[in-house]
């Protein structure tokens, strides 16, 4: 587990001894809480390099994560790139993996249809997701579903009518959230009313958008809780390795990057200090948000080893193996 570390934020929200806001408080039993740990991967490109996947794939399996998400996106083909990743995963490794869904996708049957390849190659998990819109485009077409609930509800109404293919179980369906609110939201509150419009229609667990301060995590899960989110809210840490990626990413989120973390970035004098002073402040984030109460942690990988173990290394977390 990783190393707990004081807080140096204020946060009035949190009390001492609150039950962690990651998920619900469970009982004191034996390895109860150990840190779960999920990664995010994206498929390959056609030519990549076949030992290079291999690398990545033996290195997260040695920290027996608790599963690996798969993304799906229009440069991978959307299913294609991600049903041949999973299939790769489930043939040569023993990790859960986990695979994102968005309406952007495609059609109601088209969704439908997906879901159930997907499954087919391995998944026992979907993250639901609207899915970014096109640059200039205001909303999805009327054949598409248009939020990220109606794919939930989606899922289990497909799930519900044959449940014999999941051996009386069930799919785990995971759903995002946003500590620094959707920039499509109108204020905090309409934000947390779609996660609990998420949870009453089946979503099990919710992964968290980039943040930039531990302290917004804490007070957002401690308000969702008081509003009555009880499923857990997984912190998603993205290591930062340059100012460029970081800006990069906070623009694709919708996101301002605080001028204090970009500013200390881009002080540095060689491109190994940069990296060095943003895997810092990532690792000092996580475990904050661990001393904070949160019981988990999304890694985003960016499909690198390397800095995914150097990053898991300065949390305290070891591999499993």
């Amino acid at each position: 587990m990783a190393p707990r570390v004081s807080a140096s934020f204020p946060l009035d929200a949190v009390e001492d001894g609150a039950p962690g806001f990651g998920g619900l408080q469970q009982p004191d039993l034996e390895g109860a809480h150990r840190t779960a740990l999920s990664f995010e991967v994206i498929p390959p490109r056609h030519d990549a390099d076949e030992a290079k996947v291999a690398a990545l794939l033996e290195t997260l399996e040695s920290y027996r994560p608790d599963y690996i998400a798969v993304t799906s996106s229009r440069r991978s083909g959307w299913l294609e790139g991600t049903t041949k990743f999973i299939e790769l995963i489930s043939r040569t490794t023993s990790m859960r993996p986990l695979a994102h869904l968005a309406c952007t996708a495609g059609t109601r049957q088209e969704l439908a249809d997906d879901i159930n390849r997907l499954v087919d190659a391995g998944v026992r998990g979907l993250l639901a997701l609207r899915g970014d819109l096109p640059e200039g485009v205001r909303g999805l077409p009327e054949t598409h579903l248009q939020h990220a609930d109606e794919l939930v509800r989606l899922i289990r109404g497909l799930e519900a009518g044959q449940a014999e293919r999941f051996a009386a179980g069930s799919l785990a369906v995971g759903v995002a959230c946003y500590p620094n609110g959707h920039v499509e939201s109108a204020n905090f509150d309409e934000d947390l009313d779609v996660l609990l419009a998420k949870q009453r229609v089946g979503a099990n667990f919710a992964i968290t958008q980039l943040f930039f301060d531990a302290g917004d995590y804490l007070k957002f899960a401690a308000q969702a809780r008081l509003a009555g989110v009880k499923i857990p809210l997984i912190p998603g840490i993205m290591p930062v390795t340059s100012a460029a990626r970081l800006k990069r990413m906070g623009q694709l989120s919708g996101l301002d990057v605080p001028e204090s973390v970009v500013g200390r970035l881009e002080a540095a004098r060689t491109p190994e200090e940069e990296k060095e002073i943003g895997m810092q402040l990532t690792a000092k984030l996580a475990q904050t948000v661990l001393a904070g109460g949160a019981r988990s942690l999304h890694i985003y990988t960016h499909n690198s080893a390397d800095v995914t173990r150097d990053l898991l290394d300065r949390i305290g977390i070891a591999p499993r193996v």
